[in-house]
């Protein structure tokens, strides 16, 4: 990462905003409507990217158009943010043709989640703040709890602060501080030895993921730290895992024993109960800046600003 953080302006009620579908189309035409409807009841006057409403298998239209979709709203003096309708699958494709110190010279507050992690590791390692949080074109769409997170982290200069858990308990206790990265684990053990590799010595990294079983979940974190992740991180925060215990077809351990048994043995701070993940409640965090987590607590205190 670049020495400077570079922060986008923050969002104020009115302003112009892209609606992107980066990764793979909305699952029915009519949600980029009601995504552009919510964004708007939200206070946003929206534009539909180009390629928003496209469907090409399961990308939403090609690479290169998607790409300059991006482009284009990040350069637009017009657009002062842009939302993601959903994930799905599509957003590596698209990193090759993205010009991302063109995106770094045109700050813009990017919200999105899933497939959107590479993304976000992306512009961290241009030193650019993006958000992960709740889309408004995915099934669990921006609920109204989400929203007030979503205002706190990108309609002020003042950082979000505590974070407090839902559920969830302490894997090891301790207090440790770092720069927020991490995201899907799935996406994060797909980052592997791309140019947009994620990055976890001295960070606070947190995981979540959907619809893994958990000889998957215990694969990739291995991959992980096969690969000298993790082990260098200041310490560990886990999301909701969406439907990801055993299936009844085979003997397996449960998901917690994975958790346990990989991430313990690391020795730094693990807590989980984040409320980040493929879930209707989900908090919005900013990439890049600094934080204090105290597992025994399991609260996550965000110390800068992710906009200026």
């Amino acid at each position: 990462m670049p020495g400077s953080l570079l922060r986008p302006s923050c969002l104020q009620t009115g302003d112009h905003v892209a609606l992107l579908s980066p990764a793979s189309p909305p699952r029915d035409p009519s949600m980029v409507s009601r995504a552009q409807t919510r964004l708007q009841a939200l206070g946003f006057q929206v534009h539909s990217g180009r390629t928003a409403r496209q469907r090409q298998g399961y990308l939403a239209g090609p690479d290169r158009a998607r790409s300059s979709d991006l482009e284009r709203a990040f350069t637009s003096p017009q657009i002062k943010g842009v939302f993601c309708t959903r994930g799905g699958y599509g957003v590596s494709r698209l990193l090759e043709h993205l010009d991302l110190d063109r995106l770094r010279r045109h700050p813009k507050v990017l919200v999105g989640f899933s497939d959107l992690t590479l993304l976000h590791l992306a512009l961290q390692k241009v030193g650019l703040v993006s958000f992960w949080g709740p889309m408004p074109g995915a099934s669990t769409g921006i609920s109204d709890w989400s929203w007030k997170w979503l205002q706190r982290a990108v309609f002020s200069s003042q950082p979000l602060g505590k974070i407090p858990a839902v559920g969830g308990q302490t894997l090891r206790s301790g207090q440790t501080s770092g720069r927020m990265t991490g995201g899907t684990l799935s996406l994060l053990a797909a980052s592997l030895g791309a140019p947009y590799e994620v990055r976890t010595r001295n960070r606070i990294v947190f995981l979540e993921d959907i619809g893994e079983e958990p000889y998957r979940i215990d694969r990739m974190l291995t991959q992980l730290l096969a690969a000298g992740k993790l082990k260098d991180a200041a310490g560990i925060v886990l999301g909701k895992f969406t439907d990801c215990e055993p299936r009844k077809t085979r003997p397996s351990f449960w998901l917690r024993e994975v958790l346990i048994d990989r991430l313990r043995p690391l020795g730094v701070p693990v807590y989980s109960g984040l409320p980040v993940g493929h879930i209707a409640n989900q908090v919005t965090l900013p990439y890049g800046v600094k934080a204090r987590m105290d597992a025994r607590a399991k609260t996550l205190e965000i110390l800068e600003a992710g906009v200026r």
